[in-house]
C-alpha cells in the first residue's frame, strides 16, 4: 500500500478515504488544461525533480522537502507516476 493511500485510510477509514481519493482525480486526475496548469505550477513550486538541499540551511532544507512531499501526495492521489513530473516541469517552463 503506498503511503498516501495508507494515511488517508488511518486518518478517515475506508469510506471517506476512498471519497477523498476519488475527490483528488476528479479535480486533478482530468488531464485537462486546467489542471494540468495546476499540476505544472505545482511541479515547479515544489521543487519537483530537484534536490530539497540548501548547504547550511536546516530550516530551509526542511521547508523545501515539506513542499515537495505534498506534490508528492497529490501525485499519489490522483495517480501520476514519477516518470510524468518532468513533463509538468516543462510544461511550466515552455508556457512563458
Amino acid at each position: 500500500m503506498k503511503a498516501g493511500i495508507g494515511w488517508l485510510l488511518r486518518l478517515h477509514g475506508r469510506a471517506r478515504a476512498q471519497r477523498v481519493a476519488q475527490a483528488y482525480r476528479r479535480q486533478l486526475g482530468a488531464g485537462d488544461a486546467a489542471s494540468r496548469l495546476i499540476l505544472s505550477d505545482l511541479a515547479h513550486y515544489c521543487r519537483v525533480g530537484q534536490s530539497s538541499f540548501v548547504a547550511g540551511d536546516p530550516h530551509q532544507t526542511a521547508f523545501n522537502e515539506g513542499a515537495r512531499d505534498v506534490f508528492l501526495h497529490v501525485a499519489e492521489m490522483i495517480g501520476l507516476a514519477p516518470g510524468d513530473f518532468a513533463t509538468l516541469i516543462d510544461e511550466v517552463i515552455d508556457d512563458r
